[in-house]
């Protein structure tokens, strides 16, 4: 078939976002002819991209807009790129319209933003209009808003009544309503989208998969020997309130009050870094934890294949691909048992805690890591286990079929079969 997959964000360069664009524009041109409509911003990653030879024959695109702006400061960024993408959407009709004119698309598919809170025109074009995966359902139960800086707490604070004017909108219900196929990236977007969709086709998959080249970057090889000394933990990411850092902490810290030993790198930056630094000194955990910058390339690779747990609660997850390759990378996954990183170790292996307060899940998190140091043996083969479930469940196989079973839906088609 003729496609046009439209993909605000989508670079061959680089990851995130862009990188969910791009991966989803390579899948698909595994089978069908695609035209790609994306934003000016990622023009140069194309144009190197086609000079040195890595874009798919069967690939074309256009770019819409002629600038993009984006500040170096974190939360201006995150503002421009809603308006950005706003200008984008003014735009991305008309031109998907003009497009398909020329060509004769056979279907629509947008792949980003993939946030509902965003939803696209594109179901106004005269041919099937598949939306997703799409996330951004999660949410921070108020028991747990305590925990986060003033700041997060704000932001989660204007979260929810864009939530609630959102999901009142015209614009995304009528999106819902006349898309032929919507994906959910993941259990709790499904729970949420479904009332809106009621019976219509809504399937689930997550935003990316993991590629088979990443599973050979990320493989640990050699010995699965037990190691000694303090149990090494890692979390790694953007460090936003969400990811529940401060309960990680109290948790290891009464980990240590019953004698326990660990070593706590938390590699990245971001907006409650400084919160966390002062919630370190206050418990007195200076020489336990380590603060990195953010590793990259085969140095963070390297500081997974040296870590035994992976250990960041989170919230408000889409898909958690930092935990993905933490798994993958034979770390031990411990998380609270909310959104998609919860749905990811409950389906691969690992202690997703559950806790209706603070009090309760700091207590479940410490005896989650008690059980881990007292386990040592077991957490290489459980880990590799689990990176088992997770090559299956985010396959570049599993994706393309749950794709084209999409595309059948929406074509009216029997459902695809290997």
């Amino acid at each position: 078939m003729k496609i046009i997959v439209v993909g605000y964000a989508c670079d061959p360069y680089r990851g995130s976002e862009p990188g969910v664009g791009w991966a989803a524009v390579c899948l698909i041109a595994r089978k069908h002819e695609v035209f790609v409509l994306t934003d000016a911003h990622n023009r140069e990653g194309w144009e190197r991209g086609s000079s040195e030879g890595i874009i798919p024959q069967n690939v074309q695109v256009r770019f819409l807009r002629d600038h993009s702006a984006c500040s170096e400061n974190r939360f201006i960024a995150h503002l421009q790129s809603w308006m950005n993408y706003v200008s984008f959407n003014r735009q991305v009709l008309a031109a998907a319209k003009s497009w398909h004119h020329e060509v004769g698309f056979d279907l629509c598919h947008q792949v980003t933003i993939a946030a509902w809170r965003l939803p696209s025109p594109l179901w106004n074009l005269p041919i099937p209009f598949v939306w997703g995966p799409i996330g951004g359902a999660g949410y921070i139960p108020a028991a747990f808003r305590p925990m986060l800086s003033p700041s997060a707490r704000f932001f989660e604070n204007m979260r929810d009544i864009n939530t609630a004017l959102s999901s009142r909108s015209s614009a995304f219900r009528k999106c819902i309503r006349n898309a032929a196929v919507v994906i959910a990236a993941n259990e709790e977007t499904e729970k949420f989208l479904k009332p809106f969709r009621g019976s219509l086709f809504l399937e689930r998959l997550p935003v990316t998969p993991f590629l088979d080249e990443k599973k050979e970057q990320f493989r640990r090889l050699g010995s699965q020997s037990i190691r000694k000394g303090p149990l090494r933990l890692f979390a790694g990411g953007n460090m936003e309130g969400r990811k529940g850092l401060s309960l990680a902490l109290r948790a290891l810290n009464l980990f240590r009050e019953e004698g326990g030993d660990f070593q706590y790198t938390i590699a990245g930056g971001g907006p409650e870094i400084p919160a966390i630094r002062a919630l370190v000194s206050q418990l007195g955990l200076e020489s336990k934890v380590v603060f990195h910058s953010g590793y990259k390339g085969d140095d963070y690779i390297t500081a997974l294949h040296s870590s035994d747990v992976y250990f960041l609660p989170s919230f408000r997850e889409t898909m958690g691909m930092t935990l993905v390759e933490a798994i993958y990378a034979g770390c031990y996954p411990v998380v609270a048992d909310t959104s998609a990183q919860g749905e990811i170790v409950r389906m691969a292996g690992g202690k997703a805690v559950a806790g209706k307060t603070q009090e309760e899940m700091i207590d479940g998190l410490a005896q989650a890591i008690h059980w881990c140091d007292k386990n040592r043996e077991l957490l290489p083969y459980e880990a590799a286990e689990a990176g088992k479930r997770i090559a299956e469940y985010f396959s570049a196989e599993r994706y393309h079929r749950v794709i084209e079973n999409a595309y059948h839906k929406a074509m009216g088609q029997p459902l695809y079969a290997d």
